[in-house]
C-alpha cells in the first residue's frame, strides 16, 4: 500500500467521522429496554420515568418517548395531555387529525394539532405504537411550524432509528 493511498483513506475517514459520532443511541426505558432510538448528540436528552425526552439545540422541538402497559395507555396519553396544559399549549380542537400509522414495522394510532403555546402557533402530536402484546411506546412532539421544518431531517431521522427490541 502507498503511502499516498494510506493517507487518502485516513483523511476520508476523518471527514465521515463527524456523521459517525454526531448521534447516540438510546434504550427505553433504560435499564429493561423494549426499544431503542437515536437521538441528534446537539440535542438536550434526558431520561425519564419509563423514557426519554429531548430537545432541539434551540428548544425549539421536543420529543418524548415513553414505554406503557397498553392497558394503561389512557393514563399515560391523559397525564401527557396534563402535562400540555400545564406547558401553556392550548390545542385547536377543530384541528385534530386522527390516522393509523406504522413506523419501523410498529402498528400505531397518531393524533395531532395545531396548537398555540407561549411563543405563538406550535403544532402537537400524540402516537401510540405496540411494541408487544402488553406494552407500547407513548410518542410526543411539539414544535413551531418553522422549527419543525428547519429540523425536518433530524426528526426523520429519529422516527427511522425508532425500532422495536422484541
Amino acid at each position: 500500500m502507498s503511502l499516498s493511498f494510506a493517507r487518502a483513506v485516513l483523511v476520508a475517514g476523518l471527514l465521515l467521522l463527524p456523521a459517525v459520532v454526531s448521534a447516540k443511541t438510546f434504550s427505553v426505558p433504560d435499564p429493561n429496554p423494549i426499544a431503542v432510538v437515536t437521538l441528534p448528540n446537539d440535542w438536550d436528552t434526558l431520561e425519564i420515568d419509563g423514557g426519554l425526552e429531548s430537545t432541539s439545540k434551540d428548544q425549539a422541538v421536543y420529543i418524548a418517548v415513553e414505554v406503557t402497559e397498553l392497558k394503561d395507555a389512557s393514563k399515560t396519553i391523559a397525564e401527557t395531555v396534563a402535562w400540555m396544559k400545564k406547558k401553556k399549549i392550548v390545542v385547536d380542537e377543530k384541528s385534530m387529525e386522527q390516522s393509523a400509522v406504522v413506523i419501523n414495522g410498529l402498528d400505531g394510532y397518531g393524533v395531532k394539532w395545531n396548537a398555540n403555546d407561549e411563543d405563538g402557533p406550535t403544532r402537537v402530536a400524540l402516537t401510540l405504537l405496540q411494541v408487544t402484546d402488553t406494552k407500547g411506546l407513548v410518542l410526543t412532539f411539539w414544535a413551531s411550524p418553522a422549527a419543525q421544518e428547519k429540523y425536518g431531517k433530524d426528526l426523520a431521522s429519529i422516527r427511522d432509528s425508532l425500532r422495536a427490541l422484541k
